[in-house]
């Protein structure tokens, strides 16, 4: 066993593979992206009113805790610079207008870059008599007007310096020192701050773990959330008349409307779900199985009562699944986990309900289970990451009714997260090069940096709502009540569905290794309480090998008529309309 973990770290920290990649990316997110960082501030941790959304992959704690370092890190640069910039207002407002010199220095020389070659491009097809493209003459005249106008402002800028001296009645060679003075004193902090980040994502990166010790109240009740069993999802609203699409669409998945909050994208489901009637099973007559029962009634194949409860099949599936993730299989699924989740709607959620307080124990999971028609819909999530970013979940639904099982499967991915936030992988991002790049960067940005001064403006509602944020406001009935987690930050910053193709392999290779799995436990568990499987095996075969089950696209039907004498006119305006008349799904076959 403490060989299988010290081959964990090794792979860990030897750059192959790290379990909580997807969190030590979010850390760094947030002190690369501002507007991340406030979301997950004003969203995450001062939203009390609403639950926190299910973590998969990775911990929501490092994430709001690097989130406040970084906010904090920032707000001490703005506090400093306006420090500085109050010291003395007249040689402030030299400093300012240096920087605003300096940005549209910087707007001029790109102006004039493009301004000359077009220019000369023009001269040339005037003496060839060449026609020219009307696109390159509207980017001519918009690069003349920008740089004259920025030229313009550097002229009126430059005699700031002189004026202000003038009417501070201090000599030109003293304010030209102070202003260097105050503008060192703003190089040093901006320096200072972006040498100081830097070294915080270095130590972020190659940290051993990346929890604090000790958690605060709202941090506590954030990791409760984060993975409690309970999730509250929102119903889809109907669309509105004016939202209607312009063609007649079968749209068989809706990931915006995924009741599984914080999973991703909805990749594959079973519609309907696979049903199997709870029949004897009898021993086959002639060695043909197409006649197994066949001239048996219903009424004598049928158990009068379940021969076991959903509850015992569940139990069974755990047990069945959890090989796949032996930590001393070297060829486990990675990051495998199996928990229970009972999936509420928020209208269905009770004034200031008990499971707030207290979470439900195994006996009474297992009585929703048992119960097909309680308002909590009970699913079995199971989970892997191939590389610590990509992360498949399936879930699992067993209900008994009507004489019969039913299972629903759906199985959702999270894709990786921005190309931005994993620049720590690369080579030299985290040694002592790397902050003096930083410290350089920061100083290029200097005039941006001073002018996000006014950031100040928003940081005392933040610190409101952090001490708000200290008691619970879920724990209180109040009229028109909603629980349910209104963002994701995994989800947020994943990369679309779409642009993931080459990760969909290794996504729904991880989905069919545990559909089979849990296709072959069932029948093993079916058997064992002597229940025919004939029709089972059936359909569990057609969603193995044929997959007409999965419902992760959309049909859609252009130019076709439906109906007894219905009829289709195209539109000679449009000649290629002719090649969309027949049904097409989201792939373009026919």
């Amino acid at each position: 066993m403490a060989r299988s973990g010290a081959a964990l770290r090794e792979r860990r920290h030897g750059g192959a593979f790290r379990e909580d990649a997807a969190t030590r990316h979010l850390c760094a997110g947030v002190y690369l992206d501002p507007a991340f960082r406030r979301t997950v501030i004003r969203q995450v941790y001062n939203d009390t009113a609403r639950m926190v959304a299910p973590s998969y992959g990775f911990d929501l704690i490092p994430v709001v805790r690097h989130a406040w370092r970084a906010w904090l890190l920032d707000t001490t640069q703005h506090l400093c610079v306006l420090a500085i910039l109050v010291l003395n207002p007249p040689v402030a407002i030299v400093v300012v207008s240096t920087l605003c010199f300096l940005c549209l220095l910087r707007v001029m020389i790109r102006s004039a870059l493009v301004v000359l070659p077009l220019r000369a491009k023009a001269i040339i097809d005037r003496l060839l008599h060449r026609p020219r493209w009307l696109s390159e003459s509207d980017e001519l005249r918009q690069n003349v007007r920008l740089l004259r106008l920025s030229g313009l402002g550097c002229a009126v800028l430059i005699l700031t310096l002189p004026m202000v001296a003038g009417f501070a009645h201090v000599s030109l060679e003293q304010m030209t020192r102070s202003a260097a003075f105050l503008g060192l004193l703003l190089v040093v902090v901006v320096s200072g701050k972006a040498a100081i980040q830097q070294l915080s994502l270095n130590s972020m990166h190659w940290a051993e773990a990346l929890r604090p010790p000790k958690l605060t109240l709202r941090q506590l009740a954030i990791d409760d959330q984060q993975f409690h069993p309970y999730v509250v999802y929102q119903r889809p609203s109907p669309p509105e008349p004016e939202e209607k699409p312009e063609h007649f669409t079968f749209k068989r998945i809706d990931e915006q409307q995924s009741p599984f909050v914080g999973s991703g994208q909805l990749v594959h489901r079973w519609l309907p779900p696979l049903t199997v009637q709870l029949l004897k099973s009898q021993p086959l007559g002639n060695g043909d199985g197409d006649d197994h029962g066949k001239h048996t009634p219903m009424e004598v194949l049928e158990y009068p009562k379940p021969p076991f409860k959903a509850h015992e099949l569940v139990a069974h599936l755990k047990k069945a699944m959890a090989p796949m993730g032996d930590v001393e299989d070297p060829t486990g699924l990675r990051g495998f986990t199996v928990h229970d989740r009972l999936y509420i709607a928020e209208p269905d959620v009770e004034p200031s309900p008990e499971w707030l307080r207290k979470r439900p124990n195994q006996n009474q999971i297992d009585e929703m289970i048992d119960d097909p028609y309680d308002a909590v819909h009970h699913f079995l999530e199971i989970g892997a990451t191939a590389t610590g970013e990509l992360v498949t979940t399936v879930f699992l639904r067993v209900t008994v009714k009507g004489r019969a099982l039913s299972l629903d499967f759906a199985a959702c991915a999270l894709t990786r997260t921005p190309a931005e936030y994993q620049v720590l992988n690369a080579f030299a991002e985290t040694g002592v090069s790397a902050v003096l790049r930083s410290v350089l960067r920061g100083l290029l940005n200097l005039p941006a940096e001073v002018a996000r001064v006014w950031r100040l403006a928003e940081a005392l509602q933040l610190l409101i709502g952090a001490m708000r944020a200290r008691k619970n406001r879920m724990l209180k009935p109040r009229r028109g009540m909603a629980i349910a987690a209104q963002l994701s930050v995994r989800e947020e910053k994943s990369t679309p569905w779409e642009h993931a193709q080459l990760d969909e392999v290794t996504i729904h290779d991880h989905m069919k290794l545990i559909e089979e799995r849990l296709l072959k436990a069932t029948e093993d568990f079916l058997e064992s309480h002597e229940i025919d499987t004939s029709a089972f095996k059936k359909r569990a075969t057609s969603i193995i090998n044929m997959g007409v089950l999965n419902m992760g696209g959309k049909t859609e039907i252009k130019q076709s008529a439906v109906g007894a004498n219905a009829q289709v006119r195209t539109d000679s305006r449009e000649p290629d309309r002719g090649a969309e008349q027949s049904p097409t799904n989201e792939g373009g076959q026919r």
